[in-house]
């Protein structure tokens, strides 16, 4: 196997990512982390992974961070540099960092701020700040950029175990999984980059990003020959290669590119008549409005089919509540648009609720009845309502160009399953369906859970 150790390649016997973090406090994390690259095919060691007595599991720890480690991940917070144990394995990964030539053989991840160690001082850190789902896809990235092999047969045993803990037995019966991404089918072929001055009127529709004395953006008109205003490169030279005459490297382009995308597909959500609402992580939210369906949404997307309420009226506690998604471009396992599901609410239906501390509270207590099923079917019936029912989504970005989307979300077959949740519960009286807009509702079928 081959793991790209610092600026050389080299053929050794090191194929593991080892994970050191403080215990208990980290080990939620660990545990995910774990289960998340091990169903990826990664070899995973972490001593909260040790699933079976009888082993000197601290001998073997060690023996695997020395002669098996490819990199180690350091889940990195106070408490955790603070800890002797973390501080034992940072000094036996340095020592292997030497033997390997390897400046970049220790990566933390960090999830709160901290005072770096002084053998670690130099490492660049992931965050995992700003959410867990979003520090581990710039981590994988960043496998993949150091060779990381990640190719073993899947522990399906230890992947297993640690994901149903506590949990329902799985069935041998296969189970179709619905995702929250929707596959990015094709990007913009060009990219195009305007200094300052540029006359851009003719684009002023379409978004771009600052950089440097310009802007990126793929609208533009390709460069005359002889003439240095305009610049033009391939998408994918620049994703995969940079873009030198710029001075842009590739990692520093692809975040230009993704806040392309994420600044096209919000410019579309707002032109589609959805409201935007700042979240406290600085996620951006667009929510249901008056503008938008006061309806049940049908929508028919084999094998689910049915209709949801996307905005409604709680009377009990005198708020309206809104569906809401926050979309990220994301590129692995393959490009797609994430939409994490939210809630809004309003006391007018026009303007959220000011009060950061009585949305959170609301966010926490106000569905905590809701199923599963339901939150599947609001996302399925707002995708169904963005895109008027096709299976195509196209967002442009250009007079000539867009980005273009595949619907429904991905769904995936899964050859196990777990036994159906009991999805039934007691009417909820925090969402009542108002006397005065039953009739509208006349005309549409019975809702259907699948």
């Amino acid at each position: 196997m081959i793991c790209r150790t610092g600026a050389k390649s080299r053929v050794n016997e090191r194929e593991a990512i080892f994970i050191s973090h403080a215990t208990p406090e980290d080990n939620d994390l660990t545990i995910w982390l774990g289960a998340k690259l091990s169903a990826m095919g990664y070899e995973v060691w972490a001593d909260v992974l040790r699933l079976r007595g009888g082993h000197d599991w601290q001998r073997r720890l060690e023996a695997a961070l020395r002669n098996r480690a490819c990199k180690v991940l350091l889940i990195a917070n106070p408490i955790s540099v603070e800890k002797q144990g973390v501080r034992n394995e940072i000094q036996i990964a340095s020592d292997v960092a030497r033997g390997l030539k390897d400046d970049s053989f220790v990566i933390p991840l960090r999830t709160k701020p901290y005072q770096s160690p002084f053998l670690i001082a130099q490492a660049q850190y992931i965050n995992f700040e700003r959410g867990w789902a979003e520090g581990f896809q710039d981590l994988i990235l960043a496998l993949n950029d150091y060779g990381v092999p990640h190719n073993q047969p899947v522990n399906t045993d230890v992947w297993r175990e640690l994901q149903t803990i506590h949990a329902r037995a799985l069935t041998t019966a296969p189970e179709t999984l619905v995702s929250n991404w929707v596959s990015v089918q094709n990007l913009p072929p060009r990219i195009f980059f305007h200094p300052e001055g540029s006359d851009l009127r003719a684009f002023d529709d379409y978004v771009r990003v600052p950089y440097g004395n310009g802007h990126l953006s793929f609208a533009g008109v390709l460069p005359k020959r002889g003439k240095q205003n305009s610049r033009v490169r391939r998408t994918d030279a620049l994703i995969n290669e940079g873009w030198n005459a710029l001075g842009l490297p590739k990692h520093e382009g692809r975040k230009l590119i993704t806040q392309l995308i994420n600044a096209a597909v919000a410019d579309y959500l707002k032109r589609r008549g959805l409201s935007t609402y700042m979240m406290a992580n600085r996620h951006e939210a667009f929510w249901m409005s008056k503008t938008t369906p006061l309806i049940k949404v049908q929508f028919d997307w084999k094998p689910y089919r049915g209709s949801r309420l996307l905005q409604g009226k709680s009377l009990k506690r005198g708020v309206q509540w809104h569906f809401a998604v926050s979309p990220s471009y994301q590129v692995f396992p393959s490009r797609h648009i994430c939409f994490r599901s939210r809630l809004i609410f309003t006391t007018d239906g026009e303007s959220p609720i000011q009060s950061s501390g009585r949305m959170h509270q609301l966010r926490r207590s106000f569905a905590k009845g809701w199923r599963n099923a339901r939150w599947r079917d609001m996302l399925l019936a707002f995708l169904y309502w963005l895109s008027q029912g096709s299976n195509a989504l196209s967002i442009p970005v250009s007079p000539d160009e867009s980005i273009e989307l595949r619907l429904p979300p991905m769904f995936f077959r899964s050859p196990v399953g777990l036994p159906a949740a009991d999805e039934s519960q007691e009417p909820d009286e925090d969402d009542p369906t108002p006397d005065l807009e039953e009739e509208r509702f006349d005309e549409l079928p019975e809702e259907e859970d699948f």
